[in-house]
């Protein structure tokens, strides 16, 4: 017997489950609270809840542990990975006035240098190694990983490999080392550089992670090689995911659509997984969930990750409660950063509850009541930190909890206390939808008594006119609920409107107007309804509570399908392996053929000749990489995608090609 032990790294829960590769049936599963604060802990409970009822002897038949996580996606969407130094050869200054590039080193350094390559592969401009060591110098203590894109480098590598090298040869760099031609064989530089970055901010999460699950396995004494679910739903192993951690971002969604697919049995369906931190929207035709050509888009970020197409919503049972002042009325929203919620937080800090009692008896709210913060604990340089950032960081603990009206009396350490969460320094708890579940009586795992506590106060909320909005801390949960909900349905139907339309633009949606006619007050004169034509698949540990109400406001069947909850450990368990190699084919103004290589570019006068030696590369290349991540069986399919222009009488005129090597494979 085989078994396989497939593990979900979520934002709330860490689930686990043990899977009989033989009889294909799940042994048993674990559920534990994902303790951010140390990994270890949530991962450890889980998996001994799932081995409780295995016998000691069958631990040895354990021979993969498949990991799916949404640590990485839930960083990007909440925008705080490690610091990063970007190095861009060859660019033009004008690359600086793209925000998102800077957003995505988060607060880290960025050097423009000379270099680079055209078109066609050939050098531009030497490379600076001198800016290079100089940047380097100055900066290293402000960045935690280095990212380097160089201009052209999907069609000669040479200068990133060459600036890499320089950097651990010649600067002693220990630092993890991103390369942009090692993540995408794309072109768009800017959008290369982008997803580069971001490759950059996530290695230390991913390393965590492996490193947690490593030492608890060491101390189980279970030699078990570990996989990584990528974003496409296969298989990496555990050295390429520390190194290319971009490819886990949408691992956990979809690991849970794989899952989902195989635990319903259905062909086609909407796949909807409802998380802590998000909302993640699939379309499963033909019984696989549909994989995005453009990359995957998380959050802000439009990637070059190739990934199962997901619609990546900031929204989820503990998505943070917000306020909005529109003229006398006051407006709940949500998301999308996550918050822990207070009925959680009680269970480890139970301090918690006599805080909220305190600041229940307040005869109004204050907008710092009802939040707590507290150290993360990590081991950082904070010298870049500002003065009142350093002052307010040094007020906090690691473990134990502060009201926030306490560490940020004013507007300035306010601000100072946002920006340290932003900096991924400092937790944060507050009411969320799961909160409001416990006041509802819709889900009680946690402390009912805090969320109880939490909706009397911000109950107390008042408009600017002074007028009371709610009356009820019941009435207040059953809004926050209503607004998940609307939400939600909200996300699905314009996730199937863009599906029919292939258009982003329906802003319809988005009209508050128009949602108040669907969602609002039934009227006898005129209503508008949504109205799905296809089932809802809903998983995720709330879908069960929340997705039957969801579904009918769309008008369409809810199914949520056993074992819904572990769904993100099944699809890890069910995984299979894949290798993909691409091999670019051009044609420069001496008419000969040009085919990009991994390591190097090669001149052909035949376009047959270079074509035969791609196809040999690609197969080969995407075979070895598919044997090196544990694959046995191995199948291998190649394609050429071809760019021509056509004439008259059948004649063409080439423009380039693409041979592509896809290589899949069972697990060892």
């Amino acid at each position: 017997m085989s078994l396989i032990v497939g593990f979900d790294a979520g934002g709330t829960f860490t689930d686990s489950v043990v899977f009989n590769t033989e009889t294909k049936k799940i042994i048993s599963s674990g559920k534990a609270l994902t303790t951010n604060f140390d990994l270890s802990q949530g991962i450890k409970k889980s998996l001994n809840v799932a081995l409780n009822d295995l016998p000691k002897r069958e631990k040895n038949n354990i021979k993969q542990i498949i990991v799916s996580s949404t640590l990485a996606t839930n960083s990007l969407i909440n925008s705080n990975g490690c610091r990063v130094g970007l190095i861009l050869i060859g660019f033009d200054k004008s690359i600086f006035e793209n925000q998102l590039l800077v957003d995505a080193c988060n607060n880290g350094n960025i050097c423009l240098i000379k270099g680079g390559h055209d078109a066609e592969g050939n050098e531009k401009e030497k490379l600076d190694f001198n800016t290079i060591k100089k940047f380097i110098e100055v900066n290293k203590s402000k960045f935690e990983s280095i990212a380097i894109a160089s201009q052209f480098s999907t069609r000669n590598p040479d200068h990133e490999n060459r600036a890499k090298e320089f950097l651990i040869n010649k600067n002693k760099i220990k630092l993890p080392i991103t390369c942009s031609h090692e993540l995408s064989y794309e072109l768009n530089g800017p959008k290369r550089a982008i997803t580069c970055a971001l490759n950059a901010s996530l290695t230390h999460i991913i390393s965590d992670l492996l490193n947690n699950i490593e030492l608890i396995l060491k101390e189980k004494k279970i030699a078990a090689k570990i996989m990584v679910v990528k974003g496409d739903g296969s298989l990496i192993d555990s050295k390429t995911a520390r190194y290319r951690p971009i490819d886990t971002t949408m691992s956990g969604p979809a690991a849970s659509f794989i899952g989902a697919a195989w635990l319903s049995g259905k062909k086609d369906a909407i796949i909807v997984d409802i998380g802590g931190t998000s909302t993640d929207i699939s379309l499963l035709n033909s019984g696989y969930p549909e994989v995005s050509k453009q990359g995957a888009r998380i959050g802000v970020w439009d990637t070059m990750v190739e990934a199962i197409s997901i619609s990546t919503q900031g929204l989820g049972g503990d998505s943070e409660i917000l306020f909005e002042e529109t003229n006398s009325n006051l407006d709940i929203n949500l998301g999308p950063r996550r918050v822990v919620p207070l009925s959680i937080l009680t269970e480890r800090f139970p301090s918690v509850l006599s805080i909220l009692k305190r600041q229940s008896k307040f005869p109004f709210y204050s907008h710092t009541d009802c939040i707590f913060v507290w150290k993360k604990n990590i081991s950082k340089n904070f010298d870049w930190l500002s003065k009142i950032e350093k002052m307010t960081f040094e007020k906090l603990h690691i473990n134990e909890i502060s009201s926030l009206s306490e560490i940020a009396p004013n507007q300035a350490s306010y601000g100072a206390v946002y920006r340290l969460i932003k900096y991924n320094l400092v937790e944060i708890s507050s009411f969320t939808p799961t909160d409001a579940a416990h006041v509802l009586g819709i889900y009680n795992g946690f402390s009912t008594k805090a969320a109880n506590l939490g909706a009397l106060i911000f109950s107390k909320r008042k408009s600017k006119s002074g007028k009371i909005i709610f009356n009820s801390r019941e009435q207040f949960a059953k809004s926050v609920l209503d607004k998940l909900f609307e939400k939600s349905a909200i996300s699905i139907f314009y996730f199937a409107t863009e599906k029919i339309s292939n258009n982003p633009s329906n802003n319809f949606l988005n009209n508050n107007l128009f949602c108040k006619y669907v969602f609002g007050q039934k009227n006898s004169l005129a209503n508008i309804n949504l109205k799905l034509n296809m089932p809802i698949i809903s998983i995720g540990a709330s879908a069960a509570s929340y997705y039957p109400k969801i579904a009918s406001l769309l008008n369409t069947k809810n199914i949520t399908p056993e074992n819904f909850s572990v769904a993100g450990a099944v699809g890890a368990a069910v995984g299979s392996i894949k290798q993909t190699v691409k091999i670019l084919i051009t044609k420069d103004q001496n008419e000969k053929y040009r085919a990009h290589f991994p390591s190097k570019v090669k001149t052909y006068d035949e376009l047959e000749k270079a074509i035969d030696d791609a196809k040999i590369e690609a197969r080969y290349l995407s075979k070895e990489k598919c044997i090196l991540n544990g694959a046995t069986k191995t199948r291998t399919k190649t394609e050429i995608q071809k760019k021509e222009i056509d004439l008259k009488n059948n004649k063409k005129i080439f423009l380039e090609y693409n041979v592509i090597s896809t290589t899949t494979g069972k697990i060892n």
